[in-house]
């Protein structure tokens, strides 16, 4: 698995040498349609936090969001049991910081998070019609490239944000910024079918229907850091002009 929320999510799943999953004994199992269902229902809390932070311009909140939603993610990726009190309130302090950085973008650059935020759900739409149509496969190998990359790209955000804070200089702020940042919504974007693949082959496997709330969580933290991404290339492409 790429997304470290999805493969702590099917932690209970066994690989057989082919790659198929082998799950525990499942009471009611999962389906697709379940996972969208929850998907949904995690993106009415995280649409309406993101709202009225936006109107209410509720920016002071953006730095104690993050680190709430650092928080709870942390403890819905390595907690044993599904706990939906958790993703909810997960969803709606992501709503709230997304809301705020939304607003402080829009401010400087009018019109791009509409933009950002088209530009998401079209970009999401064709890699789901890639995934469907399989023009792009999900093999073993692409799965050990997109994983490296994953981590090579969470390793160089982390010493990034360290060397802002402390010298007040960005990667994304050199002349390769924008490279940067299209790289990272590439990563996204393939991160994304993975996340397709892994909801389709739990269902296949007879995965607990409990899980459907992991993967729904799972989906939604690809979608915003890709959303986030978009956001922070089309910034640097509108200072550069």
């Amino acid at each position: 698995m790429s997304n470290p929320v999805l493969n702590r999510a099917l932690n209970n799943i066994e690989y057989t040498p082919s790659g198929v999953e082998v799950p525990q004994i499942a009471t009611r199992k999962m389906t697709v349609e379940g996972t969208m269902n929850r998907t949904m229902t995690l993106f009415v809390v995280f649409l309406v936090a993101a709202l009225v932070t936006w109107q209410l311009q509720l920016i002071d909140f953006i730095f104690p969001a993050m680190i709430v939603g650092l928080g709870l993610a942390l403890w819905a990726t390595f907690s044993k049991k599904v706990r939906v009190g958790v993703l909810l309130a997960y969803a709606l302090v992501q709503g709230v910081f997304v809301g705020g950085i939304s607003l402080i973008f829009e401010t400087v650059y009018e019109g791009i998070v509409m933009t950002a935020l088209s530009a998401t759900l079209i970009t999401a739409g064709i890699m789901f019609v890639a995934y469907r149509q399989r023009w792009i496969r999900v093999t073993s190998k692409f799965r050990q490239i997109v994983t490296f990359a994953l981590l090579g790209y969470m390793g160089f955000a982390i010493v990034n944000l360290l060397v802002a804070v402390f010298t007040g200089n960005s990667a994304y702020s050199s002349s390769i910024g924008w490279l940067i940042a299209l790289a990272g919504v590439g990563l996204a974007s393939v991160t994304l079918v993975l996340d397709f693949a892994d909801i389709e082959q739990a269902a296949q496997a007879g995965v607990d229907a409990d899980f459907e709330w992991r993967l729904a969580f799972g989906l939604m933290v690809t979608l915003i850091w890709m959303y986030i991404e978009i956001l922070r290339l089309l910034a640097i492409l509108r200072g550069n002009d």
